[in-house]
């Protein structure tokens, strides 16, 4: 099977580290033209002429109506990859509200915006692919993880219900759900000791590699990929069927 990117243009969302990282580096090589972004400045980032970074706070509506603005006078997109994501972890009763409107900013608020502008396009020329990077935790979930799973749940029903209007064009959504992947967020929210823990209970006895997830994804972003559409694919290890 021979993926090509080559002449396609690709916006990923939260791409300077981990999954994000790994689906630029992917598509990259693939081919296409890909816009991505990160919260930050450009900084250290090693860009390659077929990449094109650009700053965006996803819970910023003065930063993403900036970025709307921007997909707005591209000539096409082939592919939009909405990876962005953050979580805090807190009991139900000890979120605050300041986290939990965050957490749906970026996860779930986010990603539709970008979905609602890219779609009419997409729509117009009866083409287009839409990835939304969701979690294990919008499938199964855990103590304190209420927002988290909130939001990536959300993100699964906005996947299913965006792919049915929009599959008369032509335009296909599916969505990726990683169980735990060796990223510096999930070092960050578990700890060494957690994490040590964790990767015992995972059938395969390791953290996914983020490629591991975008390979996955230059399959189903691709033109081999015609009549997959509404799925939420789990990346896992085997860890929910434990």
């Amino acid at each position: 099977m021979i993926i090509s990117y080559t002449d396609k243009v690709v916006i990923i969302t939260g791409g300077t580290r981990g999954i994000g990282a790994a689906l630029v580096h992917a598509f990259s090589a693939a081919g296409a033209k890909v816009i991505f972004t990160g919260k930050s400045e450009q900084g250290n980032i090693n860009l390659t002429d077929n990449c094109r970074y650009h700053q965006l706070d996803m819970a910023s509506e003065n930063s993403l109506n900036q970025f709307l603005d921007l997909v707005g006078q591209l000539d096409k997109i082939d592919v939009l990859i909405n990876n962005a994501g953050v979580n805090k972890i807190d009991a139900i009763d000890e979120i605050s509200l300041k986290d939990w409107d965050w957490i749906q900013a970026v996860n779930l608020r986010g990603p539709f915006v970008l979905m609602h502008t890219v779609a009419k396009a997409m729509k117009k020329r009866k083409s287009g692919k839409i990835l939304n990077i969701s979690s294990i935790f919008g499938v199964v979930s855990k103590e304190k993880r209420a927002s988290y799973s909130t939001s990536k749940s959300g993100l699964l029903g906005l996947t299913r219900a965006s792919a049915l209007d929009l599959a008369p064009f032509n335009v296909l959504v599916n969505s990726i759900s990683p169980g735990f992947v060796d990223t510096d967020l999930t070092s960050k929210i578990l700890g060494a000791k957690n994490l040590n823990e964790l990767v015992d209970t995972i059938p395969q006895k390791r953290l996914a590699r983020p490629e591991e997830i975008s390979n996955v994804a230059l399959f189903l972003c691709s033109s081999q990929n015609t009549y997959i559409t509404g799925q939420n694919i789990i990346v896992d290890g085997g860890f929910t069927n434990a």
